[in-house]
């Protein structure tokens, strides 16, 4: 029997990052957004693993925040506000994100990209002011429903406040609109990309410094 996952949340290391990206491929195995772009189930393991990967390599090297629980049994990406993935972090991360993408399927990789400049768009559309941007929090699915998901959320929504900034993010499952709005986020629209039948919810949190 699988022991109590640890509530403490540090900061990952690049070293980790391969893990980190298993555990979220983990949670996000039977997310709508990735069943529609990654459409063989039994490739998606390792190649959300490998597009995760890339994602907390490059995160870190953009200087954004990658977190864990201390077991890494969950994770959670932060970009910082006015700091996103640019090309100095992209070529300071080995490529890992690139590299990383270019190993799907070509249909695959045409949805995935078409879906994100889509969903990036109405980011930049809806939350035109300095924000934090939650790229990615997940839980491993042995541990969900024991509170690790509201420790990492939790944990950044502090930051935040410290910085008076509001907290954007996405998600394409209903259930979690509920767990976001116990935070305090409120649904500014909703989506649904062209080209994949996904309905998505964009959410932002408005701090109670931030003067919005």
């Amino acid at each position: 029997m699988r022991s109590q996952p640890s509530t403490a949340v540090t900061l990952l290391e690049s070293r980790e990052s391969a893990d980190a990206g298993a555990v979220l491929s983990r949670a996000f195995q039977t997310d709508p957004l990735w069943v529609a772009t990654i459409r063989d189930p039994e490739r998606r393991p390792e190649l959300l693993a490998r597009v995760f990967s890339g994602l907390v390599r490059t995160t870190i090297a953009a200087k954004g925040i990658a977190e864990k629980t201390s077991d890494l049994t969950g994770v959670a990406l932060w970009h910082p506000p006015e700091r996103d993935l640019g090309v100095c972090a992209m070529v300071r991360s080995g490529l890992a994100l690139p590299r990383s993408v270019m190993s799907l399927p070509r249909r695959d990789r045409k949805r995935m990209l078409f879906s994100l400049r889509q969903i990036g768009a109405r980011r930049k559309a809806l939350m035109p002011e300095p924000h934090w941007y939650v790229a990615a929090l997940g839980v491993d699915p042995e541990v969900q429903g024991q509170g690790l998901g509201s420790v990492l959320m939790a944990h950044g929504m502090a930051r935040a406040d410290r910085d008076g900034r509001p907290i954007y993010l996405e998600t394409e499952t209903e259930r979690n609109v509920g767990f976001y709005r116990r935070f305090g986020f409120d649904v500014v629209e909703e989506f649904i990309p062209e080209g994949l039948n996904v309905p998505m919810w964009l959410l932002a949190r408005r701090g109670s410094s931030s003067g919005l």
